[in-house]
């Protein structure tokens, strides 16, 4: 799980900013380190990341026909290649950070799947997937508080423990609110609470537990933009984790 949240999270950084691919790189490097312990640098840890990405079924195998994710040894050689190239912008870096995401994305599922059966697999939980340490509002911040943390961070949604329950703040209601009267400095400027009060919607949102199966959620016949994960040995005003629709594609 320490590795996947790792990768996971230099993937972030990386479709925020295609320059800053080198976290990735990181991330797979020290994963594969953490598989072969004397591997020197990225390129002695090849045989042991392939090992493991064999284990998605993302990874095409050789004999296969076209599929929209390049196989490995295309994605391993443009990342060694890139990791050891000093020049990173533009459209070669947007390249790059692509197939350097694609190796990411088949290296997380190689670990949720690892040693698992189909079975088992259908049984992983919302704590298998959570973005654990989530970004939260509270009431007392400021509408421009929120629309900053959205832009810096690419959030369509924002949890806010309000009135004894959780709700979202999302894009759309933002931008709805603020739009008409830009630049809106007077509303920027506003506690969230008292937005609400003035016309910005929050929508309320039903928590879920941290162990309950993935295919629960989207078995719901309206599921929400964002799951806001509980846990019963915290407060109710606490959230151990978030979990976006994203995360289980």
């Amino acid at each position: 799980m320490f590795f996947r949240d790792r990768l996971r999270e230099a993937r972030y950084a990386a479709l925020a900013d295609a320059e800053g691919f080198q976290e990735m790189c990181f991330a797979i490097e020290a994963l594969g380190k953490r598989l072969n312990p004397e591997a020197n640098g990225l390129g002695q840890c090849r045989r042991v990341l392939q090992s493991l990405a064999r284990q998605s079924k993302l990874l095409p195998d050789a004999n296969e026909g076209d599929r929209a994710i390049k196989t490995f040894d295309a994605l391993f050689v443009a990342l060694k290649d890139a990791r050891n190239d000093a020049m990173h912008t533009g459209a070669y870096a947007r390249h790059v950070a692509a197939d350097a995401v694609t190796m990411c994305l088949v290296l997380e599922d190689a670990l949720m799947v690892k040693t698992k059966t189909e079975e088992e697999v259908k049984r992983l939980t919302v704590g298998d997937f959570m973005v654990s340490a989530p970004v939260v509002v509270h009431p007392w911040q400021t509408v421009e508080h929120v629309r900053q943390l959205m832009l810096l961070n690419s959030f369509s949604y924002l949890p806010i423990w309000h009135n004894k329950r959780w709700w979202l703040i999302a894009d759309i209601a933002v931008a709805t609110y603020l739009r008409p009267d830009w630049p809106a400095k007077a509303r920027l400027k506003q506690r969230l609470d008292e937005a609400q009060r003035n016309g910005l919607v929050l929508t309320p949102n039903e928590t879920v537990e941290r162990g309950a199966a993935v295919t629960s959620l989207l078995d719901q016949r309206d599921p929400p933009g964002l799951w806001l994960v509980r846990d019963d040995h915290y407060p109710e005003g606490y959230l151990v984790g978030v979990l976006s629709p994203f995360e289980l594609m």
